[in-house]
C-alpha cells in the first residue's frame, strides 16, 4: 500500500507553510468553508445532551432513516434503516464494501482517471483493479464501451465516481443505466460514489444509479459523504445505501474495526440533512464563480490545456507540453517544479491514472486562485 498522493502533497505543503513559506495550496480536496453553524450547534447540543456513548454499529436509527427518506423522496423508493449504514466517512464504507464483496483474484473495473484510493482498496481486499480508459475529448465521462473493453470472466464489479474526483466528469444518464443493466446481467456489483452530487454546473445533470435501485437492488451500492457537501471533512461521517444483506455484511466488518461512527458527528449530520440547504447553496455559488474564472485563466497560461469540468470542485489541466523541459519528465516532477519554483501545490495526475495531467482544487478563495495562477504563469514561462 502506498501513502495517499493527495495527503503526500498536503503534508509537504504543510511542512513548508509551518516554516513560514507562503504556499498557494491547490492540493487538498477539502472545502474552504466552515461547517454550517446549525450543524456545529447540533454537535454541541449532542455533547450537552449526553449523546457521547456508543450507538448501534451502523449508526443511530434517526440518521439512517433520514438518509433512507432522502432517497425515498427523490426516487419513489421504500428504503428503511436496514438499507443504510453510517461510517467514518465514505472512505470507510468503500473499504467495507471491498472486504465484503471482493475475493482473491476478483477484478474490479475502475474508469480512469480515478480517485486515488480505489485501487488500493481493491488490492487490500485481494482483488485486482482493472482500468477503463476514458476520453479527454469526452471530458473523461465513463461509458459502457470503456468498461466492456476491459471486462473478463473475473469481473466482480465496477466503481463509478460521478461527479468525479479528479476530473469533474459527470456520467450521462443513458450510460449509467446501461452500466447498471450490464452489471446486473453479469451478477456484478456497481458501486456508485456520488460524494460530489450537489456540485454540478452549467447544463450538466447529476443522474444517480439509485434511479434504478428498485429494479436492481442487489446490484447497486450507493456511497456518499457529509464531508464535501456540508464542509464536514473533520467530522468523519459518510454512508452506504444498499440491499439489507449487503448492509448487514458491512456492519459485521465495521463492528470489528471501528464500531459506530462518532455519535456527536451523527447528530450533527442529522441536522445537516434537514437544515443546512441554504449554506450548501452558498458554497455551490462560490464554486461555480471560481470555476468560471479559473478555467479560462489556466488556458491563458502558455502550454496548459484545461477542459471545462462538469462538476465537483477540481479542474484537471493537461500539462504534458512541459515534459522534457527543465528536468520535467512527468506529472510528479511538474508538481515538484511548481512547489519548488512557484510555491504552488497541485496533485500529480499520475496518482489518478492520468500522468499528463495535474489536479487543481478550487476549494480556496478567489484571491488565492488568482495568486496561484499568476505564480504558475510566471514559473512556466521560464521553461521556454
Amino acid at each position: 500500500m502506498q501513502e495517499s498522493p493527495t495527503l503526500a502533497v498536503l503534508n509537504r505543503a504543510t511542512t513548508l507553510i509551518s516554516q513560514g513559506v507562503d504556499v498557494v495550496d491547490f492540493g487538498p480536496g477539502e472545502p474552504d468553508f466552515a461547517t454550517p453553524r446549525v450543524v456545529s450547534e447540533a454537535g454541541k447540543a449532542a455533547i450537552d445532551s449526553g449523546y457521547t456513548k456508543y450507538t448501534a454499529v451502523a449508526g443511530i436509527k434517526a440518521l439512517r432513516e433520514a438518509i433512507a427518506n432522502r432517497y425515498n423522496g427523490s426516487y419513489g423508493l421504500e428504503l428503511t434503516q436496514a438499507n443504510v449504514i453510517a461510517g467514518n466517512g465514505g472512505k470507510q464504507e468503500l473499504f467495507n464494501i471491498m472486504l465484503a464483496l471482493v475475493d482473491e483474484g476478483d477484478e474490479v473495473i475502475i474508469p480512469a482517471p480515478y480517485w486515488v484510493s480505489f485501487p488500493d482498496q481493491v488490492e487490500f481486499a485481494g482483488g485486482r483493479p482493472v482500468y477503463a480508459t476514458t476520453d479527454a475529448d469526452n471530458h473523461f465521462r465513463p461509458t459502457l464501451a470503456n468498461i466492456e473493453a476491459v471486462a473478463s470472466d473475473r469481473t466482480r464489479g465496477v466503481i463509478i465516481n460521478s461527479p468525479c474526483n479528479p476530473s469533474g466528469a459527470v456520467i450521462r444518464g443513458e450510460e449509467i443505466e446501461a452500466i447498471v443493466r450490464w452489471c446486473a446481467e453479469r451478477g456484478a456489483f456497481l458501486i456508485f460514489d456520488e460524494t460530489y452530487e450537489l456540485f454540478v454546473y452549467g447544463e450538466n445533470k447529476h443522474v444517480s444509479a439509485m434511479q434504478w435501485f428498485r429494479e436492481y437492488p442487489e446490484t447497486i451500492i450507493i456511497v456518499n459523504s457529509m464531508s464535501k457537501t456540508f464542509a464536514m471533512t473533520g467530522w468523519r461521517l459518510g454512508y452506504a445505501v444498499a440491499h439489507p444483506d449487503i448492509i448487514s455484511a458491512l456492519g459485521k466488518i465495521q463492528s470489528h474495526s471501528t464500531s459506530n461512527p462518532s455519535t456527536i458527528a451523527q447528530y450533527a449530520a442529522l441536522e445537516a440533512l434537514s437544515g443546512a440547504g441554504d449554506e450548501v447553496q452558498k458554497m455551490y455559488e462560490a464554486y461555480r464563480a471560481r470555476r468560471e474564472w479559473l478555467v479560462p485563466a489556466l488556458n491563458a497560461v502558455p502550454g496548459i490545456c484545461c477542459a471545462d469540468p462538469d462538476g465537483a470542485f477540481y479542474v484537471f489541466p493537461d500539462v504534458s507540453s512541459y515534459f522534457g523541459k527543465g528536468g520535467i519528465t512527468d506529472s510528479q516532477s511538474f508538481a515538484n517544479f511548481l512547489l519548488d519554483e512557484a510555491r504552488v501545490a497541485v496533485v500529480p495526475g499520475k496518482a489518478f491514472g492520468a500522468d499528463n495531467f495535474v489536479r487543481v482544487s478550487y476549494a480556496t478563495s478567489m484571491e488565492r486562485l488568482k495568486e496561484g495562477v499568476a505564480r504558475i504563469d510566471a514559473a512556466v514561462r521560464k521553461l521556454g
